[in-house]
């Protein structure tokens, strides 16, 4: 995958995030590179004490974003599986339905969560799909780095 396919990629990505309200996903990506990456130095065949700053490769760019894709969407997909499936070990019993309340702290005012099985058993089956596509992406960029 040439340099350029790897940037028209990155920027694909962004652009999809920002329009679903992940857009803090790619704000954290953009600090992390922004911030460059430190490497010890070589001389004379041994490191050295200093570090060099140096840029991230518009491949390593797109793969830290991969990764925090991975991280902010599935594998919190993967919490709220789990969450769902306390909540119906704890309530079989009984006839409470499972949902959460998020309360700010500052208003006081909450969202109500309903969690079913069929949205979370939709959002996995997105999720599964996901993570394969962001897989093969991943192995695209490994495979054919110019």
């Amino acid at each position: 995958m040439t340099q350029e396919d790897c940037l028209a990629i990155y920027q694909a990505l962004v652009e999809m995030l920002n329009s679903i309200k992940l857009g803090w996903v790619t704000e954290q990506v953009a600090d992390v590179i922004s911030a460059g990456k430190t490497t010890e130095e070589l001389v004379s065949g041994r490191k050295s004490p200093n570090l060099k700053l140096n840029y991230y490769s518009p491949q390593e760019q797109l793969l830290l974003l991969i990764n925090a894709i991975e991280k902010s969407v599935i594998n919190t997909g993967e919490i709220e599986t789990e969450i769902l499936d306390i909540f119906r070990h704890e309530t079989q019993n009984c006839d409470l339905k499972p949902e959460l309340r998020f309360t700010s702290s500052v208003d006081g005012k909450g969202t109500m969560f309903k969690y079913s099985v069929e949205s979370v058993n939709s959002r996995q089956q997105h999720r599964q799909e996901l993570k394969k596509l962001l897989e093969e992406l991943r192995q695209e960029i490994g495979t054919n780095v110019d």
